[in-house]
């Protein structure tokens, strides 16, 4: 079976796919017991496919390679601790295009009152360990735990894993701490009457934000209206009711997450997320970590989308070919640890030639076995160093798998970058996710 096929091991060698070699393979050699007998001599016990098996033995001449023979299962990561609110502060949006979405109605504003339970430290979990096509236990990492931290106006109980309010106000979540801000509340438009806003706390504003104004807050930023090009800068999240129409100049700079009805020809710049219900038009948005449309219309035309995991819309560019630019950060230091790791792996690969050749002198010499154990041990503890950076290679693969989602269509024209990859979308697409592979930016469709 050697001289017509070989394995490949894939996804931490949690799959093995058979290959057919360029050679041709007489009638009647190829039986399912023969086949299943040679996989299990190469150590496959796990997750063998007797079907497929079956099928390959019976149409070995029309058979399409390769074959996925055996499966096992890719462990799944321990969840990190996080804290949870102890209310439900956001409504779920209607992703229905022909419902009208009334912004001001899908928040809440979120307030406590001196005592209240604000939050609970919900624990990190271990995970679920994998099992590799051999039959060895992949271990699962634990989730990181989180060092819960006394915010603003509010106490952490570390016996009760609780946050508790020492002062009433709005509450802000801020990574590892919950915030409880004073408000600064303005009842219609920012206007001359109020000028340029400053406050330590949450900014709420009923109206709209004209051009030319400033907003300035420690805490959240809520406008129920619509902003134009002003510019607004918040250590918290801003939610924007109406929308942003930022005729190219207003700035909106936050430290949490950005959600807004639509952007048009606004600069957004969020370190968490970017969520927008119907269109981004003509814009510069960039999140650090996604960058979502995919509520009502759901479309990003024109512009520049930046983010740090992932791209998701129901639409992206349009007929008229407007320019769209999208954007996926890669993290350069996982770049270097791939690079350590299969570095490491040819090191150990040599040294592996080495000692099995060494070992096969020693046998034919004749020398005390409890020399050559010693040799077969170290044999041994080479292979298992090689599978932990096989395996370490692929956790880190796996967190760099950053992509564009587009629900509906894919216009040509537009440019994607991944990373220091460029790819320019010379058709359409309809459901499709675009990704990273054998470092070229691929297109499949779902």
């Amino acid at each position: 079976m050697d001289q017509w096929f070989h394995i490949k091991l894939e996804n931490s060698e949690t799959e093995a796919l058979l290959l057919k070699k360029g050679v041709e393979i007489p009638s009647g050699e190829v039986t399912f017991s023969r086949l299943l007998a040679w996989i299990e001599s190469k150590g496959i016990r796990h997750g063998i496919r007797i079907e497929v098996l079956s099928l390959v033995a019976e149409n070995l001449e029309s058979f399409i390679f390769p074959a996925e023979i055996a499966n096992g299962k890719l462990p799944k990561d321990g969840e990190s601790a996080r804290l949870i609110p102890s209310f439900s502060n956001e409504k779920k949006l209607d992703t229905n295009e022909n419902v009208k979405l009334d912004f001001k109605r899908l928040f809440t504003i979120p307030t406590a009152e001196f005592g209240e339970i604000v939050a609970r430290k919900q624990n990190a979990t271990e995970g679920i360990p994998g099992i590799s096509v051999f039959g060895k236990v992949i271990p699962a990492k634990k989730g990181k735990d989180l060092a819960v931290k006394n915010g603003e106006n509010t106490v952490y109980n570390e016996s009760e894993q609780c946050v508790y309010a020492s002062a009433s106000g709005e509450v802000t979540f801020q990574n590892n701490r919950v915030n409880i801000y004073p408000v600064y509340r303005v009842d219609g438009d920012v206007s001359l009457k109020t000028g340029h806003i400053d406050f330590v706390g949450n900014v709420h504003i009923t109206g709209d934000v004209p051009s030319g104004f400033k907003i300035s807050a420690k805490g959240d930023v809520r406008v129920e209206g619509v902003v134009e090009a002003a510019d607004i800068i918040s250590d918290g999240s801003v939610i924007i009711g109406g929308g942003v129409l930022g005729q190219g100049k207003g700035t909106v700079r936050c430290g949490g997450d950005f959600t807004s009805l639509y952007i048009s020809q606004g600069n957004v710049y969020a370190k968490g997320n970017i969520r927008v219900a119907q269109t981004i038009l003509h814009s510069h948005c960039e999140a650090e970590s996604s960058v979502t449309c995919t509520s009502g219309k759901g479309n990003i035309s024109g512009g520049t989308c930046i983010a740090g995991n992932g791209i998701s819309a129901n639409n992206i560019g349009n007929e008229t070919n407007s320019k769209t630019l999208l954007y996926l950060k890669t993290n350069d230091r996982m770049e270097k640890e791939i690079i350590h790791h299969e570095q490491k792996i040819l090191e150990l690969e040599k040294n592996l030639e080495k000692l099995n050749h060494l070992k096969i002198v020693l046998i034919q010499k004749n020398t005390e076995q409890q020399t050559i154990n010693r040799i077969v041990n170290t044999i041994s503890q080479s292979h298992q160093e090689i599978s932990a950076h096989r395996t370490e290679i692929e956790n880190y693969k796996n967190s760099l798998q950053s992509s564009i989602n587009i629900n509906g269509t894919l216009h040509p024209h537009v440019e994607i970058s991944i990373g220091k990859y460029k790819r320019k979308i010379q058709s359409s697409y309809t459901a499709a996710k675009v990704f990273i592979e054998e470092k070229e930016i691929v297109v499949h469709t779902l």
